[in-house]
């Protein structure tokens, strides 16, 4: 007993690693709460139980996909210790997809359009990761950067509006805050396999990490970013976002000293670039809180 209990435990930890603003922290809930003027709490614990189950069953299912991976790279988790729980890792995901797509089928305020979304991004992310059931039969999406870049490029945007579904009906407002956390979201893609280069060069994979050196991905990092912080600028000018969505451009500042620091040290991520880096992530989910918090003054 004692001997499942931290199995499941663990599985639970590798469920929200990595962790992101959907979960463990439910940024992007309360983000899309705020800006789309409901202030239903309930709505609220849907809309997190929905990105809760949604990320936890497509971080579950990349992690049962990428155990050879792991295994060249000499990571460890519960999958690489307890191999024989891959099977029902698989099935908790697949269950975790399922319960997401009920809480939409029940609270979604524009059902229609949230199913069709979240089913493309359940079957993009799905083949993203895949290597048990379709990915016997095609490449999976994650061993190429194209396919790679694609998969965000589809998700990121319909998974928002998806989410903003449970809050209100799509609208300009909605494909506003789509648009901006696309760019947003795809800044963190560029970087985050950097730290499993070696890995994945040696499993033969075709990554971003592997195709690119690491001072252009980072290049591209900031620029989407810079694209990010320009769209926030523009759409609130033109109210297809409440002017208080300004307050992100205070974390601006961040960015901007971080762009400096790179631009002198060559676009090199050294020691020396840590610092920047951090205060550049820090920075910009900074600046998500604080348009949650100036839309939540606003009368719904």
């Amino acid at each position: 007993m004692t001997r499942f209990i931290k199995i499941l435990i663990e599985v639970f930890k590798l469920s929200s690693t990595p962790p992101s603003i959907v979960y463990p922290i439910p940024l992007l809930a309360l983000l899309l709460f705020s800006l789309s003027g409901s202030r239903n709490l309930l709505a609220l614990v849907f809309a997190v139980a929905f990105t809760f189950a949604s990320q936890a069953g497509i971080n579950l299912w990349n992690h049962v996909n990428d155990v050879e991976e792991d295994l060249i790279a000499g990571k460890e988790n519960v999958l690489t210790r307890y191999p024989e729980i891959r099977k029902y890792v698989a099935v908790v995901s697949f269950l975790l997809y399922v319960l997401a797509f009920l809480v939409l089928v029940v609270f979604s305020k524009d059902k229609k359009f949230a199913i069709s979304a979240f089913l493309i991004v359940s079957f993009v992310t799905w083949i993203y990761s895949d290597r048990l059931v379709l990915g016997k039969l095609i490449p999976r999406w994650k061993d190429h950067y194209l396919t790679e870049v694609l998969t965000y490029l589809i998700s990121v945007p319909l998974y928002t509006l998806t989410v903003w579904t449970i809050f209100a009906r799509i609208n300009t407002r909605a494909l506003a805050v789509a648009a901006f956390m696309t760019p947003f979201a795809l800044s963190g893609t560029f970087l985050k396999d950097l730290k499993d280069a070696s890995g994945d060069e040696k499993a033969g994979l075709r990554t971003l990490a592997v195709v690119f050196s690491p001072s252009t991905l980072l290049k591209i990092s900031v620029f989407l970013l810079w694209v990010y912080y320009i769209e926030v600028l523009f759409l609130s000018l033109i109210r297809y976002i409440p002017l208080e969505s300004l307050l992100a451009l205070f974390t601006f500042l961040g960015l901007n000293y971080s762009t400096i620091r790179f631009v002198k040290g060559g676009w090199k991520i050294t020691s020396e670039m840590v610092g920047a880096i951090k205060i550049m992530i820090y920075s910009n989910l900074l600046s998500l809180l604080l348009i949650t918090l100036g839309c939540l003054t606003l009368l719904p």
